[in-house]
């Protein structure tokens, strides 16, 4: 059973998450997968994290499900699909510790690439590169639960505009997510004994999940975007910092 003060600890990680994640397109397991491990198993704040974004990739999937563009997301999903399925089993194998260092590792090369190389790098929506994305992707699902990054590569010059960007990668994120899920909860990975903390995070989640919708509508994703990978950046160094020494 959790404290009050871990409760209030996972509402916090959760808010910002959602927050991020509806202002953004993606970002959500960014932010948990970042905090929630310092506090519980690996594989418990992964099963945690992909319930709050299946709740909240499913919410703005169906708010804008009139926008979504299935003909473009299928060359990635698919791909991105049956390899996170297989990744996520085999990861259930590898020690937290190793775990949560590769994710700092990945944290801190997804900053390095948008503040360096996203405005050099113009993916071409195509079934090749929706293919080749969709397996990097999948591993990164599969490992991290945050494949949203790489996904946004394809997405976002793909889609007609910014309202169909955000419903289509959500709904390509809700796919993806309701998999693992289901696996989760197979694997053991989240039991009864942690309803109080899925209930306290699902409350908190549709807090973020409104603001960033807020956020979504007045701010440009570009600077609001800036700000959350130098945030990413730090906290995948500081992950990578202090677990070095366990190896």
């Amino acid at each position: 059973m959790m404290s009050l003060y871990e409760i209030l600890y996972v509402m916090i990680v959760v808010l910002a998450g959602a927050c991020v994640q509806s202002a953004l397109g993606f970002g959500t397991t960014m932010i948990t997968m970042g905090f929630l491990p310092l506090i519980m198993e690996y594989s418990k704040a992964m099963g945690l994290s992909i319930i709050m974004v299946s709740i909240s990739t499913l919410y703005i999937s169906l708010k804008y499900r009139d926008s979504i563009q299935w003909g473009v997301m299928l060359p990635v999903l698919i791909p991105t699909a049956v390899i996170c399925g297989i990744v996520n089993i085999l990861s259930a194998k590898v020690s937290s510790d190793m775990m949560y260092l590769l994710l700092g590792f990945m944290f801190a090369a997804v900053a390095v690439f948008f503040f360096v190389f996203s405005n050099r790098i113009h993916v071409q929506p195509t079934p090749k590169s929706g293919t080749i994305l969709g397996i990097i992707c999948g591993v990164c699902y599969g490992l991290f639960a945050s494949g949203g990054p790489t996904a946004a590569l394809y997405l976002l010059p793909a889609a007609k505009g910014k309202k169909e960007y955000l419903a289509t990668i959500q709904a390509f994120l809700c796919v993806n997510n309701l998999m693992i899920l289901v696996i989760s909860l197979v694997l053991g990975r989240l039991d009864l004994t942690d309803i109080p903390m899925v209930g306290a995070g699902a409350a908190a989640l549709m807090a973020g999940t409104l603001l960033g919708l807020v956020i979504h509508d007045k701010i440009p994703s570009s600077v609001f975007g800036k700000v959350i990978y130098a945030f990413v950046g730090i906290g995948g160094i500081w992950i990578i910092a202090g677990h070095l020494g366990r190896f």
